[in-house]
């Protein structure tokens, strides 16, 4: 049972980046480039599931000593994608991405999941970034742990966070910290928006060659009346 019971957490410390594995090459995905080593975690893994199902994108595997981070970069077959965390279609997917992860309680490997709170993350110039949420996760034979879901938008595409490692104080405060490592990676650099280019004046069909115009006259001088007064 003891040894049971150690390879268990040894699986889980490992599923949690407690050891770093090889980083690969950076991949870059729908435009968006994801470095080779962000905040301290290490690029894995990636997958496609474009391929197969239209819609879904990609997830990109990350990992560091005690977190394990995963993203994902899709559409879901939509056209347009407002770049802002607080329109009403990026809330729309941040909470429909909330409600997958206790849909996902009955048939995954957590036994009991607890919303703790939603929260949001700014950016250096107070623009909010990411809609978050905060979870408490408990499963049979190992430790609890604490995972975090942020999205966000880029390019007409959302980008989904999911963060996890084992419970403890602090946790939020890190993740938080991880995530603001992402702000300079979506949106400077290589992967910020192009500047939008100001639209031409349009050009009117050309005038009809004509006669030179001559210069207006010059204004008369007002001269008063003899017997009035004018000043």
């Amino acid at each position: 049972m003891r040894r049971a019971a150690t390879a268990s957490i040894a699986v889980l410390l490992g599923l949690l980046g407690a050891t770093a594995a090889h980083a690969i090459a950076p991949v870059t995905v729908f435009g968006l480039r994801f470095p080779e080593e962000v905040g301290g975690y290490t690029l894995n893994d990636s997958t496609n599931f474009e391929r197969t199902n239209p819609g879904l994108g990609y997830s990109i595997d990350y990992s560091m000593p005690g977190w394990k981070l995963d993203v994902f970069i899709y559409d879901l077959k939509r056209r347009e994608i407002p770049d802002d965390a607080k329109s009403a279609i990026v809330r729309a997917e941040f909470e429909r991405s909330r409600e997958d992860v206790f849909l996902a309680q009955p048939r995954g490997p957590y036994a009991q999941v607890y919303l703790r709170r939603n929260f949001t993350i700014d950016d250096a110039g107070k623009r909010t970034r990411f809609q978050c949420a905060a979870f408490h996760m408990t499963r049979d034979g190992a430790r609890p742990q604490d995972g975090f879901l942020c999205v966000t938008s880029w390019r007409n595409k959302f980008v989904k966070f999911r963060l996890t490692t084992l419970a403890r104080q602090g946790t939020e405060a890190e993740a938080r910290q991880h995530m603001a490592a992402w702000n300079p990676v979506l949106w400077s650099g290589p992967n910020a928006a192009p500047p939008q280019q100001a639209t031409p004046p349009r050009a009117g069909p050309p005038r009809a060659a004509g006669p030179p115009r001559r210069p207006p006259p010059p204004p008369r001088r007002f001269r008063c009346p003899e017997g009035y007064i004018c000043r």
